[in-house]
C-alpha cells in the first residue's frame, strides 16, 4: 500500500496516559500570529522536531468543500495553512503537499481559496484527488469499508496534517477532523459510496474506517470563524475565537464539539469511534492551552437526526414515507442542474425545477452541499429549527 503511517487503529488504548488536545484563543487570521501560536501547540502535543524531518513528503488536508472566499467560513482558511507550511519549512521539509477533492473542480477550488497562492510562494506540490490514480486500500479489519477508492496521494505521502474547519453539518450535525478525510475518496466514488453504504450506521462506521486507516499524525482545526446552521457549505459564518491541535482527530472533535454546544451522544460517528477504540472517552482527555468561553452554535436537533437513524435501522418500510428528502426553493433555484449530476442515487430529475423521488432518494443531501445557491433544505428543517 506503501502506508508509511498506516496501522490499524489510531490509539492506544492500553496506554493509561490521556490523549492531549492543545486549545488556543485566536480572534484574527494573522500568520504573523497564527504561526508562533501553532508551533506552541504542536510543542505540546507531540515532538515536532522529530516528526518534521528533512526527506520527508508532508500531506496537508484542508477542507476545500466549495468554491467560496475564506469570508464565507465553509473552508479552511488560508491563513491557517500558510502558518503550518512555514513551520514545515522552518524545519526543513522540502515536500509539502496540499490536496483535496471538490463538488466544483478542484482546479477553481484552489485558486478560490487560497492555496494555490500558498504553493506559488513557498513551493508547495497542489495535489487534486480527482486527477490522479486511486489507491484501492484493502484493510480487513475495518467494520464497512474493506477495501477503500483513496487517493494514491495519500500511499505516497510519509504523514497526513489534517486541517478541518468548525462547522455544523445538516446530515450529520457537526463536521470536523473525522469527515474531513472523506475529501481523500476520488471523484465520484464519494457519492457511489453513499448510495451503496445504505445506511447512515453504514456511512458513520465508513468515516471511521478511513479515518483510522488514513491515521493523520496532526489534527490542527480552524475554528476562529466556523459555521452555523445549513452547513457545511451554506450556512452561516459564527466566531468560536478557537484554534484546536491534537494527535487524535476523534479527541480533538470532542473538543471541538463541547465548545459549541453539541453533546457526544448527538453525534453517532463520534459514539461510535469511542466504542471502537480509535478515540478516547471525554474524561480520558487532557485539554492544555487556553479556557475560552464556548459559543452554542445553531444547529439541527440532535434528537432528530439520532431518531431518523433508529428508524431508518428498526422500521426501514414505514421509514421510506417520512424519511427527510431535499426541498428545493423556486426562487433561489437557478436551474444549473449540478443536484442531479451529484445525486448518488438519481433520484433528482430537472424538467423545470428539480424534483425528488421519494422512494429511490437516500436522504444523503449531497444535493444540497453542492447547492451553489443555497436552495435546498430539508423536509424536516422546520422541526430541526433551521
Amino acid at each position: 500500500m506503501g502506508f508509511c503511517n498506516f496501522r490499524v487503529g489510531c490509539l492506544d488504548m492500553s496506554s493509561g496516559k490521556k490523549t492531549k488536545v492543545s486549545m488556543r484563543k485566536c480572534e484574527v487570521y494573522d500568520v504573523s500570529i497564527l504561526e508562533p501560536m501553532i508551533q506552541n501547540m504542536l510543542n505540546e502535543i507531540c515532538n515536532p522536531k522529530a516528526l518534521f524531518t528533512r526527506g520527508k513528503k508532508v500531506l496537508i488536508k484542508p477542507n476545500l468543500v466549495s468554491p467560496v472566499s475564506p469570508e464565507k467560513a465553509a473552508t479552511t482558511h488560508p491563513a491557517m495553512v500558510e502558518a503550518v507550511v512555514k513551520i514545515l519549512v522552518a524545519y526543513g521539509v522540502e515536500d509539502i503537499w496540499i490536496g483535496d477533492s471538490g463538488i466544483h473542480g478542484t482546479d477553481k477550488i484552489f485558486t478560490v481559496c487560497g492555496m494555490t497562492d500558498i504553493a506559488e510562494r513557498y513551493g508547495c506540490k497542489i495535489c487534486d484527488f480527482d486527477r490522479y490514480e486511486i489507491d484501492r486500500v484493502e484493510n480487513t479489519a475495518n467494520v464497512i469499508l474493506k477495501k477503500i477508492p483513496m487517493t494514491k496521494y495519500i500511499g505516497e505521502c510519509d504523514l497526513v496534517i489534517n486541517m478541518p474547519k468548525t462547522k455544523i453539518h445538516h446530515a450529520v450535525l457537526y463536521t470536523g477532523a473525522i469527515k474531513n478525510l472523506y475529501g481523500t475518496i476520488v471523484g465520484k466514488n464519494k457519492m457511489k459510496l453513499h448510495a451503496n453504504l445504505g445506511t447512515k450506521d453504514n456511512f458513520e462506521n465508513a468515516l471511521l474506517d478511513l479515518y483510522s486507516t488514513i491515521n493523520p499524525a496532526l489534527t490542527i482545526m480552524d475554528g476562529i470563524v466556523g459555521m452555523e446552521g445549513n452547513g457545511p457549505a451554506n450556512g452561516k459564518p459564527v466566531r468560536s475565537n478557537m484554534i484546536l491541535a491534537s494527535t487524535n482527530g476523534l479527541a480533538l472533535d470532542i473538543v471541538a464539539m463541547r465548545q459549541i454546544g453539541i453533546k457526544v451522544k448527538d453525534v453517532g460517528y463520534i459514539e461510535k469511534g469511542i466504542e471502537r477504540g480509535v478515540g478516547p472517552k471525554e474524561n480520558d482527555i487532557e485539554l492544555i492551552g487556553d479556557v475560552i468561553e464556548s459559543v452554542k452554535y445553531d444547529k439541527p436537533s440532535g434528537y432528530l437526526i439520532k431518531f431518523n437513524g433508529w428508524a431508518e435501522r428498526v422500521t426501514p418500510v414505514i421509514y421510506k414515507f417520512f424519511k427527510p428528502i431535499p426541498l428545493f426553493d423556486q426562487k433561489k433555484c437557478v436551474k444549473c442542474g449540478i443536484c442531479v449530476e451529484i445525486c448518488p442515487a438519481n433520484a433528482i430529475v430537472l424538467p423545470d425545477v428539480p424534483k425528488v423521488d421519494r422512494e429511490t432518494c437516500i436522504s444523503c443531501f449531497c444535493c444540497q452541499e453542492a447547492c451553489f445557491s443555497d436552495a435546498i433544505t430539508r423536509s424536516d428543517s422546520k422541526k430541526k429549527g433551521i
